[in-house]
């Protein structure tokens, strides 16, 4: 192999790690998003994060309209995905991941691809496999870490748990059930003052 064809090679593994590079910054991205949006809906109530405020306001509307909110799994994931970051959407900074470990992937399986057929030494195909095996599993290996997939599902849990069993109850106590409390009020309080008389 010349010095020109070795250069080309290492340029082309370079641009390997470059890819899984970007795949994991984009990964990473997408982890810090999901990690502080979950500490935000924990504490959904006093939040000021636009996402949660935007999803209370919205939840609250339609108490108010009198239609309330029939599928909140629905209701949640909508917004959720119309969600931006640095004015990209939730779902394209995730997808981009996922499509930079597929480009990354599929480099690598080509590099190596043409570096057999076109009868490289054994060192340079057993370095091209190597680093593309090493750069894709360490790829994997950050997707298991940080979990991405478990993170979204925790996150709408969290807002779900929220929204579900503390704010809807309160919203149809507040809206719906208003003249039945008060007339309920107005009757315990009647009776106790016939019981003093």
């Amino acid at each position: 192999m010349t010095g020109s064809e070795e250069s080309d090679m290492r340029n082309v593994l370079y641009v390997i790690v470059g890819l899984g590079g970007v795949c994991a910054v984009l990964r990473l991205i997408v982890s810090g998003i999901y990690r502080s949006l979950i500490q935000e809906a924990g504490q959904m109530g006093k939040s000021g994060h636009p996402l949660m405020k935007m999803l209370l306001k919205k939840f609250e509307t339609c108490y108010q309209l009198k239609m309330g909110v029939e599928n909140v799994e629905i209701f949640v994931d909508k917004y959720l995905n119309s969600y931006k970051t640095a004015g990209i959407h939730l779902y394209t900074w995730e997808i981009a991941g996922d499509a930079a470990f597929g480009v990354t992937l599929l480099a690598s399986l080509l590099a190596d691809l043409y570096i057999t057929m076109a009868s490289y030494d054994r060192q340079t195909v057993l370095e091209f496999l190597l680093g593309g095996i090493a750069v894709c599993g360490m790829l994997i290996l950050e997707d298991v870490l940080l979990n991405v997939r478990f993170k979204r599902q925790r996150l709408m849990v969290e807002i779900r748990d929220y929204l579900e069993n503390i704010y809807k109850p309160r919203l149809e106590n507040q809206i719906f059930r208003s003249e039945e409390m008060e007339e309920y009020h107005r009757e315990y309080f009647e009776e106790e003052r016939a019981q003093l008389d």
